[in-house]
């Protein structure tokens, strides 16, 4: 994006529309004093008009028949000079009477060494005091050529227009459009329809552009793209300031990289200081991971192609046929590379995925190793699994789950049977690591100050309750259910007949069920705001005293 705006935004661009509007204004300024005084006449001053300057017949055959007509001809070569503007022309009429002027044949106009007008024909009524050239007309001022076939000017609202296409280029820029029209009492120039604005390094299509020569600001007004090879803007409404170089683009507002796109109702860029913002309905997509972040406010730095995502924010990551959603009060995006970016998220940490939720304080997601960290006070379910630790650490592969870690005051507590809520096989160590295949736990390993307590089942009925301590204990599961149990060193570990089992006996110490905590839909992981935020409210005012 940086490189777009740059580049639309630059020295060219701005030249551009400046030398534009010169050049509408010396054209019409000609054509004025030109079409609107006689020769010979001398000023005349009324109560709403100024004085009628003289045309000054510089060379040509000068022909006249009262009897045949009321209009003077001029032939071979005429040249008129008015107020430092010169017309040369092979053909000029002169209406008297109804104060209008007819010239045609290689029509130029010039002022000074810089102004060149040229065209088929040149006409102008001075009651209604519109002037108007046509036949491949161009414009040229150093560098820069105007061309269209029709160009009409109101002297008296001081409102240019063309209706039937036009082009301007400058340098490697080029600019077309089927109307355009340019307002002298507000300084705007405005381009309508298939507008287009090219150069070899982008390419901006726009449905109506218009630019002030006052706050040297553009303004979007319809669906608007901007395209380079690296990048893509669309919006539907929006300004820049090429003096300040900020700009806003809203309606449907979107940024697409080639890694990245970003959307919001209104997205604001500051190109000195390569910064953005995004307000409402924001949406940070990672075309190269299948991931997207939603929030209500965002702030991104080119530089480090990193961004902020506040006002509820979720990160969702699609896994195999299902989705991954991480939300906090805060979520730190950042790209490295296309393969390698990583999520930071703050305080309030809630994940789902149908057949997995956790909270935490905080959390961290690296894509290059596919690394989930959840700290402080962090709590894993897993259908009727639960896990805590000082830290937990969930690997994520390519499409789906394929294990975890729980470190340092590790316990992992797994409900029996979801008909009796009150048997619970418990696991807590030093650490605990987690084997899972097709979303489901098959294998544990606790290591250091290993203790177990589970059920033990005798043809799917329980028998009795299993109580060992060790270094290191190794748990297969199938269907949910212990499979097989290795211990290291061996050990004999104490079976309780399930009869004899009291309440006390059931429970390691530590032992906290808080299954009732998980986040049971994506739709508990926020409570939906709809306040508008302060930052775009001072953003939008600035944007209306443009106006």
């Amino acid at each position: 994006m940086q490189k777009v705006l740059k580049q639309a935004s630059g020295n060219q661009h701005n030249e551009m529309f400046n030398k534009f509007f010169h050049i509408l204004f010396f054209v019409f300024l000609s054509s004025f004093f030109l079409a609107q005084t006689k020769k010979n006449v001398p000023a005349v001053k009324t109560a709403t008009q100024s004085p009628v300057k003289a045309i000054n017949i510089l060379h040509g055959n000068l022909s006249y028949d009262e009897s045949k007509s009321s209009a003077k001809l001029l032939t071979n070569n005429a040249v008129f000079e008015h107020d430092g503007a010169i017309l040369n022309c092979d053909t000029a009429w002169l209406y008297d009477k109804e104060n209008r002027m007819d010239a045609s044949g290689h029509v130029v106009i010039t002022k000074g060494d810089s102004i060149k007008v040229t065209g088929g024909k040149l006409q102008y009524d001075g009651k209604t005091k519109m002037a108007t050239l046509q036949n491949s007309v161009t414009c040229t001022e150093k560098d820069m050529v105007l061309t269209t076939n029709l160009l009409t000017y109101d002297v008296g609202n001081g409102i240019a227009n063309y209706y039937d296409g036009g082009k301007i280029v400058n340098k490697e820029n080029t600019l077309t459009s089927k109307n355009g029209h340019y307002y002298s009492a507000t300084k705007d120039v405005a381009f309508h329809y298939d507008v287009v604005l090219t150069n070899p390094d982008y390419t901006m299509k726009s449905d109506t552009l218009r630019y002030n020569t006052i706050n040297k600001t553009a303004y979007f007004l319809g669906p608007s793209i901007i395209i380079s090879k690296t990048d893509y803007i669309y919006c539907e409404n929006g300004w820049y300031d090429t003096d300040k170089e900020k700009a806003q683009f809203s309606i449907n507002a979107l940024l697409v990289t080639s890694q990245q796109k970003l959307t919001g109702d209104s997205l604001f860029y500051d190109r000195n200081k390569k910064e953005g913002k995004a307000f409402r309905n924001v949406r940070l997509t990672d075309t190269s991971q299948k991931s997207i972040i939603f929030g209500g406010y965002a702030e991104f730095k080119q530089e480090k192609s990193e961004a902020i995502v506040t006002k509820d924010p979720v990160y969702a990551r699609i896994l195999d046929n299902d989705t991954l959603f991480i939300a906090a009060d805060t979520l730190y995006h950042r790209d490295l590379d296309s393969v390698d970016n990583f999520l930071n998220a703050y305080h309030n940490v809630k994940i789902f995925k149908s057949d997995l939720q956790a909270m935490a304080d905080s959390a961290s997601l690296n894509t290059k190793d596919s690394l989930l960290q959840l700290f402080k006070n962090p709590m894993l379910w897993s259908k009727r699994s639960q896990a805590t630790a000082k830290l937990i650490k969930v690997y994520i592969g390519k499409s789906t789950i394929n294990g975890f870690k729980l470190e340092s005051n590790s316990f992992l507590i797994q409900q029996v049977d979801s008909l009796d809520a009150d048997k619970f096989n418990q696991l807590t160590g030093r650490s605990i690591e987690g084997l899972i295949r097709h979303d489901t736990i098959r294998k544990v390993i606790i290591n250091g100050n290993a203790e177990a307590l589970y059920y033990v089942k005798n043809k799917n009925a329980i028998a009795g309750l299993n109580k060992t301590t060790t270094s290191e204990i190794n748990m297969w599961f199938k269907n949910d259910d212990i499979e097989r149990v290795t211990l290291k060193p061996q050990v004999d570990g104490k079976v309780t007949p399930i009869k004899d089992v009291d309440a006390e006996s059931t429970r390691i110490k530590g032992f906290n069920w808080q299954y009732n905590k998980r986040p049971r839909s994506k739709q508990e992981l926020h409570t939906v705001k709809k306040e508008i935020p302060k930052e775009e409210k001072k953003e939008k005012e600035k944007g209306k005293k443009k106006n």
